[in-house]
């Protein structure tokens, strides 16, 4: 073969790689969801709206002077109460247990 015969087989194959390549990347793919959607964005695109923390909005009532550090303690226990209860924490069963 002659080196005009290689170069032309290279280009070929180098032309179908890329033609490959750019017919993969139009295929259809489903959209992959935020994974954590900005708030400010959700009603403009239609995104379903996070139920608020307990946790965080207690700290911004005490940061907002709403609520006492004494009240903010108690409710913070209150949850973490909740959560012990329906969550308890599970241990390993073992010679040290």
């Amino acid at each position: 073969m002659t080196m005009t015969a290689v170069l032309v087989l290279f280009a070929a194959i180098l032309l179908m790689k890329v033609v490959g390549l750019i017919a993969l990347s139009w295929v259809d793919r489903p959209p992959t969801p935020l994974p954590h959607p900005d708030p400010c964005l959700g009603p403009l695109l239609d995104l379903p709206v996070a139920p608020p923390d307990p946790e965080r909005t207690l700290l911004a009532d005490l940061r907002a002077g709403r609520i006492t550090r004494d009240d903010y303690r108690a409710a913070m226990a209150a949850l973490a109460a909740r959560s012990a209860a329906t969550h308890p924490l599970q241990t390993p069963s073992g010679p040290d247990s």
